[in-house]
């Protein structure tokens, strides 16, 4: 068993793809968790899919995707994780007893995401906010990215920072866009 040890090493260090984290980042509790990549099988929309994180930032999920730079109310994590794969940015918040003020900073981060030279109008940005009641106990606010995302308790100005570095890293580098449908616009 011990001869296997420096072929495992071996094989850890020459990986591209670097998992790591919680990794603890500006306030309210923030972290940012890579997490390794899975197939980005796609499956019927409606369809139960089990992820292996909360927020999910990888694996399986829609055929369709929804339009950047609007604020969706119930879109599924299936549609939304199909964005990310697109390169996109999603900003998730849980607010069971509503919370305005939380929602108008969101657009604010939202509208001052870095513009995409890659895309072209209508598509500008590759952003969606989202509401999402399925994120941990504790977690107000979320981000995510493909194979990446952000957690916290509360709204930080960390979150335009992983919003700004974060976009085009998914596994299709694409401006395409969704179905707006249920959606409003970000920037009308």
């Amino acid at each position: 068993m011990i001869r296997y040890l420096p072929l495992l090493v071996l094989a850890a260090c020459s990986s591209e793809e670097t998992v790591e984290g919680p990794v603890p980042v500006g306030g309210c509790d923030g972290l940012v968790t890579h997490v390794a990549g899975e197939p980005p099988d796609h499956v019927a929309t409606g369809s139960t899919v089990e992820w292996s994180t909360n927020p999910p930032a990888t694996g399986a999920h829609y055929g369709s995707w929804a339009a950047w730079d609007r604020h969706y109310e119930n879109l599924p994590r299936g549609t939304w994780l199909h964005n990310a794969e697109h390169g996109g940015v999603i900003v998730l918040y849980n607010c069971p007893d509503g919370c305005p003020d939380v929602v108008g900073a969101l657009y604010d981060v939202a509208r001052a995401a870095p513009v995409d030279p890659t895309c072209t109008a209508p598509v500008t940005k590759r952003i969606i906010l989202a509401a999402d009641p399925f994120l941990p106990e504790g977690v107000q606010i979320a981000a995510v990215a493909w194979n990446t995302f952000y957690t916290a308790s509360c709204l930080d100005p960390y979150l335009q920072t992983f919003v700004d570095t974060h976009f085009r890293h998914g596994l299709e580098d694409t401006c395409a866009a969704g179905n707006p449908a249920g959606g409003s616009p970000i920037n009308p």
